[in-house]
């Protein structure tokens, strides 16, 4: 019986009169049960809530606030301690009354369910959450007052630190907008959606990856071929543990996806300018006429004039000396030429099979360049950036920084600073008569010599070891040469490439520096020596000297400066009272025959901004925040009194960015713990393997889910190890793009459909290429099947025949040859005679067969005649990577509605979240039928002894092996 029926049949109007005169008192009673329960249900965990966050913000609420005899006690830590404890007390009986009253209200509900029937029941139930509804929101209210009255300076969102914001701009913002920009880009928003494809999708590469099914897939094929046996392309062999696994992951992931889209994501009810930020958000976003970027150095917001942040750019890309304006992409161009450089050298066997598909560029893009703005120095100017992921030479980069790493000597380098500070305190006391100098090398990625340090690659490869490499010496060169100086890249919707220095945004470029800087010290050790250099460390750029106090600082900066012409200095040498030096975040303190104090340093373009202890983050990552700031001052500092005054420092700006100074105080303690106290020896545990598991963070459900994840894995693979990585998708910088768009057709890695416009028949299918090319071959197939025009040719007038040229005549005896025949009579044929001939001839190929269409558009266009166009064409989606962009090709397939579909290059789904698996069983066997939410796609999983096979029995129409691209 529907809703309207019921509430017409009973009173919506003094419906407990209406139950004592038709079912009686008893029912009553159990009516006001169920509605008491249920309200003291939502009350309950109201006032948990209200509590948690009180104490996650370092409030007491006024009950807490007790009398004593002595009126000081009241501002002591042991008072706040004490309070803390009674508020964590009053949370734990609020969860113990909760658990007390969930078992009285389910059992009043299900007693009140067997005393009335199934109409009545709903109809009743329906009244209850009506009129409970109204309570509840008027308790969450009073909630609300409360809290606003317990914090009303304390309350973190509104601290607005002007350090963070700098607002270079005309427009003026409103207090609004600077408390929300104040927060940073990084600062999260509860997301208001969940991306269940994406969920999906990383649920199917984990299991692929725990459980290496795709490997066993191609050898179960690979063995059909050999045995020449009929199998379908999606042949997926699961075994046991494999099945068990994937049925596990199922159900969680379906739970998981179901409790998000009902609403139920934890977050903070309370705060309602999180809800306010989205508009201002989006007012800003709407502003094309501002650029909202972070700055160079430091934590912060910077928002500057578009055309101003343009024309910066611009005069930087003028300088024609390191960059040149280009009238074409040459994307294309260099891509095919790597790619045939790469591919000779794969079939020579010069480089291996890693290698190889490593740095083979695919569906490559240009650069794309934006800008820093250097607010710490004025006027301000921008630092170039380039973004060069998804460049054709990206992938060299990273294999010949894998393949040379080995080459770099760790003798002068400094790791970092904590490293730095351990080789400082370990130097005889001697040596700190010396003065502390810094130098500083001016423009170094720039500024390095290409050629020069290919040179000294190649030297070290070739000459210097007993045993070169297999490639042969002029095929790095040009490997190194693509990777380092053939970098264009996008601004403004304008092409350029840069002629000068190592290209920008390339993994190879550091491994670069550092190895010709090395050879750069290498070389001219003897020099530092006789400039009073006795003690060099250096930081990629940075260097660290102890200078003999009888030289010039000025003087020694400026021959060094000499020594190579690329290479030029600038210098920093301590303070001449206090003997103070900052280096590498370190400010160090000379004390002559002493030795070397260390403590924390910060720059002034610090701005105190760190993760806001609002934002919808994973605690951890708020923990991890605390952590290795304390863990560092440990490092660094060198006395008590230092790391006493960077605790103070931590717990202050801590606190302004809302952390409850409990939290802060616990970190410190377990800290302190782990360096002082000896742990306990671990013992040796088994190797393990360990897979990345990403999650979308959704509040506690998305941690629940990755602890029942781990937990099923390590039942069935106890010796792989998951590693969760959670994914927080709503960050404030996100709604701000500052790099240029790539256009459509130039993107690659994506899911498209092609939609029919005269039957809305849709075709699904992905690339790994540019879309442009895939639209192209999609095309070009079906032109071969459209009607060509027919030429009736024209009639030519026949030529006179003339004597010239005659085919010279046989004029001698004509004899009879030994099978007894004559000779044929001679016909005497002219040229013109022979051409007309030849054109009256048509030359019938021997095995000519009429074309066979590879693409489903062209099979399309054979049943119905209706004809595709670039314009039908449509991204779903994109991914980067291409095994999830098979993945995630078969999800889109079953998850939308198609009529009909390629046969996809996509990997079968082990399961599909979501509702998409309906699981039956039917005698003995176990039977999933995946009908993707469409009835499209229906696979069966036979059990074989310990083997299951899973294979298509409805397939889709219009299959074609060769409508995608072989990945």
């Amino acid at each position: 019986m529907n809703s309207s029926n019921t509430r017409n049949r009973y009173p919506t109007v003094d419906i407990e009169q209406y139950i004592r005169q038709h079912l009686g008192s008893h029912v009553l009673y159990t009516y006001r049960n169920v509605k008491k329960y249920y309200y003291r249900l939502d009350a309950v965990q109201l006032d948990i809530e209200f509590l948690k966050i009180c104490r996650g913000k370092d409030i007491i609420p006024s009950f807490l606030w007790f009398k004593t005899a002595n009126n000081d006690l009241s501002s002591s830590p042991v008072y706040k301690a004490c309070q803390l404890k009674l508020l964590n007390v009053e949370i734990d009986a609020k969860r113990k009354k909760l658990n007390e009253l969930k078992i009285m209200y389910v059992s009043s509900l299900d007693h009140l369910r067997e005393l009335s029937s199934a109409d009545l029941f709903e109809h009743l139930f329906e009244i209850i959450i009506s009129e409970c509804s109204q309570l509840i929101h008027e308790k969450r209210r009073t909630l609300n007052k409360k809290l606003l009255s317990l914090c009303p300076v304390n309350n973190s969102t509104r601290y607005y630190n002007a350090k963070v914001v700098t607002n270079l701009s005309s427009r003026v913002l409103s207090n609004e907008e600077l408390i929300c920009l104040a927060n940073g880009l990084d600062y999260s928003l509860p997301p208001k959606s969940i991306n269940s494809m994406n969920v999906a999708s990383n649920v199917e590469t984990f299991f692929h990856r725990i459980t290496d099914v795709y490997q066993h897939q191609k050898k179960f094929m690979n063995e059909h071929k050999e045995y020449e046996a009929i199998s379908e392309s999606d042949v997926r062999v699961l075994n046991t543990k494999e099945l068990s696994l994937a049925n596990d992951l199922s159900s969680l992931t379906k739970s998981f996806l179901q409790r998000a889209n009902r609403g139920q994501i934890q977050k903070n009810k309370f705060d309602f300018d999180q809800e306010n930020y989205r508009k201002l958000l989006q007012k800003l976003k709407e502003d094309t006429s501002i650029i909202i970027t972070r700055p160079d150095k430091g934590r912060g917001v910077v928002l500057m004039d578009k055309h101003n942040y343009v024309n910066k750019i611009q005069s930087i890309l003028n300088d024609s000396s390191k960059f040149s304006s280009l009238s074409e992409d040459p994307t294309l161009a260099r891509e095919n030429n790597l790619k045939s450089l790469l591919r000779k050298l794969h079939d020579q066997r010069q480089i291996t099979d890693q290698f190889y598909y490593l740095a083979r560029p695919t569906g490559s893009n240009p650069g794309r360049l934006y800008g820093l703005p250097k607010v710490h120095k004025q006027p301000v100017s921008l630092r170039p950036v380039l973004s060069s992921i998804g460049t054709f030479n990206y992938g060299l980069g990273k294999a010949l920084t894998h393949m040379l790493s080995d080459l770099i000597d760790n003798k002068n380098m400094i790791k970092d600073s904590s490293s730095f500070v351990k080789d400082l305190h370990a130097l005889d006391d001697p040596l700190s008569t010396f003065k502390m100098v810094s130098f500083d090398v001016v423009n170094l990625y720039t500024n390095i010599p290409v050629d020069e340090t290919i040179n000294i690659i190649l030297k070290k490869l070739y000459e210097d070891r007993p045993v070169p490499p297999i490639i042969e010496r002029n095929d790095l060169k040009a490997l190194l040469t693509f990777a380092t100086t053939k970098s264009h890249f996008l601004f403004d919707g304008k092409i350029y490439d840069q002629i000068d220095g190592v290209s920008m945004g390339s993994p190879l470029a550091p491994l670069l520096a550092e190895i010709f800087l090395q050879e750069f010290e290498k070389k001219n050790l003897s020099s530092f020596e006789n400039l009073g250099i006795l003690y060099w460390k250096r930081y990629v750029d940075d260097t660290f000297v102890l200078l003999n106090p009888k030289f010039s600082t000025d003087k020694v900066c400026a021959e060094l400066s000499k020594l190579h012409p690329s290479v030029k200095f600038t210098s920093q040498e301590e303070d001449a009272v206090t003997h103070k030096l900052p280096f590498l975040n370190v400010l160090i303190q000379r004390q002559e025959g002493i030795g070397f104090q260390t403590r924390i340093y910060r720059k002034p373009t610090f701005t105190g901004l760190m993760t806001k202890w609002n934002s919808f983050v994973p605690k951890i990552y708020k923990y991890n925040t605390i952590s290795v700031m304390v863990h560092r001052a440990i490092q660094i500092c060198s006395s008590y009194k230092a790391l006493h005054a960077e605790f103070q420092f931590i717990r202050k700006i801590s606190k302004r960015n809302g952390y409850p100074s409990n939290f802060v105080d616990s970190i410190i303690k377990r800290q302190l713990n782990l360096k002082y106290e000896p742990s306990a020896p671990v013992p040796p545990t088994l190797s393990t393997d360990t897979v990345v598991f990403k999650i979308p963070y959704l509040g506690k459900e998305s941690q629940v889910y990755g602890k029942l994840v781990t937990s099923a894995v390590a039942k069935q693979y106890p010796l792989k190890k998951v590693r969760i990585v959670y994914d927080v998708p709503d960050r404030i910088g996100r709604s701000f793009k500052n790099k240029d768009a790539v256009s459509d057709e130039l993107k690659a890695g994506v899911v498209y459909e092609a939609t029919c416009s005269q039957c809305n028949n849709s075709y699904i299918g992905q690339t790994c290429r540019h879309l442009k090319t895939r639209i192209n071959e999609h095309l070009y197939d079906q032109k071969k099947f459209l009607p060509q025009p027919v030429k009736i040719p024209e009639k030519k007038k026949k030529k006179k025949k003339t004597s010239q040229n005659p085919i010279p005549l046989y004029t001698g005896p004509i004899t009879r040859s030994r099978t007894g025949k004559l000779p044929s009579s001679s016909i005497i044929l002219y040229k013109d005679d022979i051409d007309e001939l030849l054109k009256q001839t048509t030359v019938k190929l021997k095995n000519e067969e009429p074309p066979v269409p590879k693409s489903a558009i062209s099979k399309h266009y054979i049943k119905t005649r209706h004809m595709f166009t670039k314009d039908d064409f449509s991204i779903l989606l994109t991914e980067r990577y291409r095994y999830r962009l098979r993945i995630t090709t078969t999800l889109s397939s079953q998850h939308r509605i198609v009529k009909a579909t390629d046969s996809l290059s996509g990997s079968p789904a082990a399961f599909i979240p979501d509702g998409l698996v309906n699981c039956n069983i039917r005698g003995t066997g176990l039977i999933h039928s995946y009908t993707g939410g469409t009835g499209l796609i229906n696979c069966q999983i036979r059990v074989i002894g310990a083997t299951v096979i899973q294979h298509r029995t409805t397939a889709l129409q219009n299959t074609s092996s060769c409508s995608e691209d072989r990945l």
